[in-house]
């Protein structure tokens, strides 16, 4: 009965080819979006304790700080028996700690040569930063009548 019904929705009996078509037509998830932002599942600036405003100095410093306290080398916490899990589980956070930083570097350096780029196609920053270095603020600029 179902071959029925998809022969008929589908003319010839391409059911198979139809099925495809509409899969391929689902609307996709913004993964891109998310991708960036996401360690796992917590989002990066949580796990790195920082704002989403945070400069890359800003992310840069939460990183070191919590490398220090988790690096499996440095790492004096409770034994494995106790309730934070031990050394495992402090490489596991260290694990999830630089993978957030490289997440939000990328994605801070990314933001950065966006705007380079913006900066460098308008052609009112030629002009401002031709100005800047001619005269720009401060500068003396002698008029001769």
């Amino acid at each position: 009965m179902a071959a029925a019904a998809a022969a008929r929705w589908c003319p010839g009996g391409r059911w198979a080819l139809c099925l495809c078509l509409c899969a391929a037509l689902l609307p996709r998830p913004a993964r891109g979006l998310t991708d960036r932002l996401y360690c796992g599942r917590r989002v990066c600036y949580e796990v790195l304790g920082v704002s989403r405003q945070a400069s890359k100095a800003e992310i840069a410093r939460a990183y070191r700080q919590l490398a220090r306290q988790y690096h499996p080398d440095r790492y004096r916490g409770e034994p494995a028996g106790g309730e934070g899990g031990g050394a495992q589980a402090a490489h596991e956070k260290f694990l999830l700690i630089a993978a957030a930083y490289e997440t939000l570097k990328v994605y801070k350096q990314e933001q950065e040569e966006e705007l380079k780029k913006k900066m460098a196609i308008d052609p009112r920053w030629k002009r401002y930063r031709r100005w800047m270095k001619n005269e720009g603020p401060g500068r003396l600029t002698f008029i001769d009548d």
